[in-house]
């Protein structure tokens, strides 16, 4: 495997590891990201079965989006820091986002939808696809008017078009500079769960 797909590939563990150290130590501020970080270091070194984490990872999914490691980054340094840096609504706003991705993306590949429809060739290059402006174009709408509205998740969007416009990752879709299944359920997840909480707040 290249270096850049392994690489890529140990960020996602590492990060995700991170985030359950933190919570599952108990210790907050920076001595609980430290900590938390020399166990997810130690864990995705470690020779699972014959190979570390990276070498598991790139084989199930070289392509971590970037706008989900983004948001892990975020809830490690929101648990560190005395102040958060994603309020509500921004957290609300990426949930959105890769809820509705999902639902555009994925019925598609599995052949749902109409025939001789597949979304993710929108995403291939929008200088050689007509069509995948829509997905580009959406996109920065979407980063632009979260912008507009101070919303800080149009941050998160706007980092992964200039990565992808910058070649950042082995694949040249920005389908999966946008979107992976990892961010996806998670997303449809919190969706549920903020519609249940709305559902009990309404009926109490």
């Amino acid at each position: 495997m290249k270096e850049s797909v392994m690489l890529w590939s140990a960020l996602a563990p590492f990060f995700l590891l991170l985030w359950a150290f933190q919570r599952v130590s108990g210790v907050g501020g920076w001595g609980g990201l430290l900590l938390g970080a020399v166990l997810a270091a130690a864990a995705t070194a470690f020779p699972w079965f014959g190979h570390p984490l990276p070498y598991w990872s790139a084989a199930l999914s070289a392509n971590f989006s970037p706008v989900m490691m983004l948001l892990l980054v975020v809830s490690v340094l929101d648990r560190a820091r005395p102040r958060d840096l994603f309020a509500t609504a921004d957290w609300s706003a990426a949930w959105w986002f890769g809820g509705v991705a999902t639902l555009l993306l994925y019925p598609s590949a599995l052949g749902a939808g109409p025939a001789n429809f597949d979304a993710y060739a929108l995403g291939w290059p929008w200088l050689w696809w007509g069509q995948s402006v829509l997905l580009f174009g959406g996109a920065s709408l979407a980063a632009a008017v979260l912008l507009w509205r101070g919303n800080r998740f149009g941050f998160v969007l706007l980092a992964a078009l200039l990565g992808y416009a910058a070649g950042f990752q082995e694949s040249d879709n920005l389908w999966d500079y946008l979107l992976d299944p990892l961010y996806g359920v998670v997303s449809l997840v919190a969706l549920a769960r903020m519609a249940w909480s709305r559902r009990g707040r309404g009926g109490r």
